[in-house]
C-alpha cells in the first residue's frame, strides 16, 4: 500500500460519522417520503448504513482497488433487495454521500473517493455484476462442491443435531474422501451458506454462531483422522488478523500444515498487530518462525493485513521470514496479496500446504 493512499484512508475514517450524519440530513431534506417509509429508526439505520460503505471506501482507497467498494455495494444491493427495499434508495444515499464528500473533503482525496463512489454507483445502477451469479450465488451449489453432504450437514447443524452432522463428515471420510477434501467441499461451501443466510435475514446471528461453534468442535473430531507425517523441522505462525473474528479457515490450515510435518503456532481470531510480532521474536529479538499465514475473511481486515506485515517486517528487518496470506477478500481480489505485501497467496486450506512448501524451500 502506497502512504499517501493510507493517509486518504485515514482521512475518511476521521469524518466517517459527521460524513454519515450529514448525508442522512441532506438525504432526507431531498427525500422526505424516507420519513414515513423507514418509520422513527429510519435516520439511525441510514446513518449505520453509511458509515459501513464508508468504512469499506477506506478499505478500497487504501489498497487502490475499488473492486473491495464495489463488492461491498453489491452485498448491500443484496440485503435491500432481500428484505423487499428499493435499491434507488440505496443508489441515491450513494450519490449523496458522494456529494457530501465532495463538499466537505480536501479536493484530492474526495475526488479519489469519487472515483470509487461512481464505481460503486453505476454498478448498482447498471447491474453489472449478477447478483445471482456473484454475492448471491450459493456456495453449496457451487463447482467442486460437495452438494448433498454440505446441504446435510448444515441441515442438521440448523436443527440443532450436532451429532448427525459429525456423522456426515466422518461418513465422507469413511467413503474416501481425505480430511482436506471434507474441509473445503463439505464444511466450508456450509460456512459460506450460512453467511449467505444470515446476510438475506434467512438466519438469525444465532444460527450463525451455532452453527460456527459446531463447526469448530467438528473440526476437532475430523482432525484426528489425518495422517501425521513425520516432524519436517519448519515452525509456522498462523493468525486472523486483529478485527477479523473467524478463525474456521485458519484453523484447517494449521490442521493440514501439522498433517504434513510442520509445527504450527495457531493464535486464532482477532490477533493484536503488537501481540502477534511480539510472538515471532525470541528475547533477543530473533525470528522464530519459517512461515507466518495470516487470514483475512472481509474487505475491512485489508488494512489489518498490510500494517500486520509492515509490523512483522519492522520487527525482524534482518530475517525476511515468508508471509501467506489468505481468505474470502483475497479470492475477490486475485491481486490483492501483492498490495499487502504478502509473498504468497493460498484461496483454501490445502493449496496453503503447496504455497507453504514453496515459501519455505521444502
Amino acid at each position: 500500500m502506497l502512504p499517501l493512499d493510507r493517509q486518504f484512508a485515514e482521512s475518511i475514517d476521521g469524518v466517517a460519522r459527521a460524513i454519515a450524519e450529514w448525508t442522512v440530513t441532506a438525504l432526507y431534506d431531498r427525500r422526505p417520503d424516507l420519513n414515513a417509509r423507514y418509520g422513527a429508526e429510519g435516520r439511525a439505520l441510514w446513518k449505520n448504513e453509511l458509515l459501513n460503505r464508508l468504512q469499506h471506501l477506506a478499505e478500497a482507497i487504501a489498497a487502490d482497488r475499488p473492486m473491495l467498494f464495489v463488492i461491498s455495494v453489491e452485498w448491500a444491493r443484496a440485503a435491500f433487495a432481500a428484505r423487499d427495499m428499493d435499491e434507488a434508495d440505496l443508489i441515491d444515499s450513494l450519490e449523496m454521500l458522494e456529494a457530501t464528500l465532495r463538499e466537505e473533503l480536501p479536493t484530492q482525496i474526495a475526488a479519489r473517493a469519487s472515483r470509487f463512489l461512481r464505481e460503486g454507483i453505476d454498478a448498482a445502477r447498471n447491474g453489472s455484476l449478477d447478483l445471482d451469479k456473484g454475492v448471491l450465488a450459493s456456495s453449496i451449489e457451487a463447482e467442486g462442491a460437495d452438494t448433498g453432504r454440505a446441504r446435510a450437514y448444515l441441515r442438521h447443524l440448523l436443527e440443532r443435531h450436532q451429532t448427525r452432522a459429525v456423522d456426515v463428515l466422518m461418513d465422507a471420510v469413511q467413503s474416501g474422501k481425505s480430511v482436506a477434501e471434507v474441509y473445503e467441499t463439505v464444511i466450508k461451501p456450509a460456512l459460506g451458506e450460512i453467511g449467505r443466510m444470515w446476510h438475506l435475514g434467512e438466519a438469525t446471528i444465532a444460527d450463525e454462531h451455532y452453527v460456527t461453534v459446531a463447526t469448530q468442535n467438528a473440526l476437532s473430531v475430523i482432525r484426528a483422522k489425518l495422517p501425521q507425517a513425520k516432524r519436517n523441522g519448519k515452525r509456522a505462525l498462523a493468525a486472523s488478523v486483529g478485527g477479523d473474528l473467524h478463525n474456521i479457515g485458519i484453523r484447517m490450515v494449521t490442521d493440514l500444515l501439522e498433517s504434513e510435518g510442520w509445527q504450527v503456532d495457531c493464535l486464532g481470531a482477532n490477533m493484536p498487530t503488537s501481540d502477534l510480532v511480539e510472538h515471532t521474536v525470541d528475547e533477543v529479538g530473533r525470528q522464530q518462525f519459517d512461515l507466518i499465514a495470516l487470514s483475512a475473511s472481509t474487505g475491512l481486515a485489508v488494512r489489518g493485513v498490510a500494517g500486520a506485515i509492515d509490523a512483522l517486517r519492522a520487527a525482524c528487518p534482518e530475517t525476511r521470514v515468508p508471509i501467506m496470506v489468505g481468505g474470502g477478500v483475497f479470492a475477490t481480489v486475485p491481486d490483492l496479496w501483492k498490495v499487502v505485501g504478502a509473498d504468497g497467496c493460498t484461496t483454501s486450506a490445502s493449496d496453503a500446504v503447496r504455497v507453504a512448501r514453496t515459501l519455505a524451500g521444502l
